[in-house]
């Protein structure tokens, strides 16, 4: 007889266990070759876009600096010192006429004068010449220009009738001018006025405004630079770090030297490139805000100046306008420093020292001054520009009083009062207005010499950024490469 031992009593042979069903093909775990590969590439992928992003930054902010330093800023100071020549054209034709046939001292007398504004012609012709190069053959910038080239055409007819009919007066005393003359100069400095310098003032107008529109644009430029780089940075970081962390967990192993080599110099490089282009957009701010906005105003200041002297021989060379000519000094004297509404001719030297006495008493309080010399005082920012902004106050205010005494003697001796205002002679008009000029001069050089410092800096700063964040990528990629290889071979 056969015995049937039955069944265990944990088994259900009526409802068997039910198996577990096989994973999608979806779910199955990748190969660890494939993995390793598919990481490295995304790093890599990583690493590139970081350096191109970062070099073509750099590019970009770098052209910035050539495109403002060597291209932009010479324009704009062309417009500016084709104002000043002609004014100083303008100041030398009254002077060629006010001193007569005779030399009034060493320098002082009608060929001087004459070889003066024949070298500003030279230097305006030069300037529109520039200045038609810049704003080639068509187009708004090249209807200026052509503006202020007939006009000025214009004005030289003009000035070369005048200047030809009074070189027959060789013995015609200091500020005795024919009245013929007298019409005859008017007209050329009214057409100076009325149609030569609006026509360059709109061609200076006209660069100083692309200027300011290209620094702002390439500063917003070099300040995403900054963020460009640090997230590209921190894309190529998170790959490095997240492929080194996988790397470890499934291997098993501790970190990879060569792939943590390759987070450190991207991390290197990240930080290194922010700072750079942050530092960057600070020399870019500097040139542009601290030092060259100082130079247009105070180059404003010496074409404004240069017109306001000339205003004082247009009242001996043509005194039927007198009261033009002294409402126009006044003027010019109140865009250079401003002290206030309601100020006369009479009034204006008071006012002045009243602010002036103020601001040397305590020069940490605010200026209370405008014009161009108000700009440039609350714009004091580099080593020595404080004392030689001081000093331009200074020498102007004497020259200013000057002015004042120029006009009493020309109420009483018009010979006497043209050689004081013609003498080179420190105590003399002339001899004040040439240490004015010199110290305003001296004041733009400084700003001058500052932006030239901050441009060259800015494109130093970044020269290197040319070739580095691309060799830092090839050399970070062939660390990540060097620690992946081993990996790689344990498996075949």
């Amino acid at each position: 007889m056969t015995v049937v031992a039955p069944p265990p009593a944990s088994q259900d042979t009526t409802h068997p266990a039910p198996q577990p069903a096989p994973r999608p093909a979806r779910w199955r775990r990748r190969p660890t070759p494939w993995l390793l590969k598919a990481f490295t590439a995304a790093a890599v992928a990583a690493s590139v876009l970081f350096a191109v992003i970062a070099a073509l930054a750099a590019a970009d902010v770098r052209s910035g600096f050539d495109a403002i330093g060597s291209t932009e800023e010479p324009q704009v100071s062309a417009g500016n010192d084709l104002i000043y020549a002609l004014n100083d054209m303008d100041a030398n034709l009254a002077n060629i006429l006010m001193v007569g046939g005779k030399a009034l001292g060493p320098g002082v007398d009608r060929a001087a004068f004459t070889k003066l504004f024949e070298a500003d012609r030279a230097e305006a012709d030069h300037d529109l010449q520039l200045a038609a190069l810049h704003a080639g053959a068509a187009g708004t910038g090249a209807q200026q220009v052509g503006d202020a080239l007939n006009a000025l055409g214009d004005y030289e007819a003009l000035a070369a009738q005048v200047m030809y009919v009074d070189s027959g007066s060789a013995a015609r005393p200091a500020g005795d001018l024919p009245q013929a003359e007298s019409a005859q100069y008017a007209k050329a400095t009214d057409l100076m006025r009325s149609t030569v310098l609006p026509a360059a003032h709109a061609v200076a107008q006209s660069n100083g405004a692309a200027l300011e529109t290209s620094y702002q644009d390439r500063h917003g430029l070099a300040r995403q630079a900054v963020w460009w780089i640090v997230l590209t940075g921190v894309l190529a970081l998170a790959a490095l770090v997240g492929f080194e962390l996988w790397l470890t967990r499934r291997t098993r192993r501790a970190l990879n030297p060569a792939l943590a080599g390759a987070t450190l110099l991207t991390l290197v490089v990240m930080v290194w490139g922010a700072v750079s282009m942050g530092s960057a957009a600070e020399h870019l701010r500097a040139a542009k805000k601290d030092a060259y906005d100082s130079v247009a105003a105070l180059s404003a200041a010496k074409a404004e100046s240069t017109d306001a002297n000339a205003d004082e021989s247009r009242l001996v060379v043509d005194p039927a306008r007198a009261a033009q000519y002294q409402a126009s000094f006044l003027a010019k004297s109140r865009a250079l420093l401003d002290p206030g509404p309601n100020v006369t001719l009479d009034t204006y030297d008071a006012a002045v020292r009243t602010d002036l006495d103020a601001y040397f008493a305590d020069p940490s309080h605010p200026v209370d001054f405008g014009g161009y010399f108000g700009t440039e005082m609350k714009n004091i920012t580099f080593p020595g520009e404080r004392a030689a902004a001081e000093q331009m106050l200074r020498t102007y205010q004497a020259y200013e009083l000057d002015d004042r005494v120029f006009r009493q003697k020309l109420a009483t001796d018009v010979p006497e009062a043209v050689r004081f205002d013609t003498s080179p002679a420190a105590s003399d008009s002339d001899g004040a207005f040439t240490a004015y000029a010199a110290a305003v001069q001296n004041v733009i050089d400084i700003n001058a010499r500052a932006f030239t410092g901050d441009i060259n800096a800015g494109v130093d700063e970044l020269t290197l950024w040319r070739w580095l964040p691309l060799a830092a990528c090839l050399l970070a990629i062939g660390c990540a490469v060097a620690g992946v290889r081993p990996r790689l071979a344990e498996y075949r």
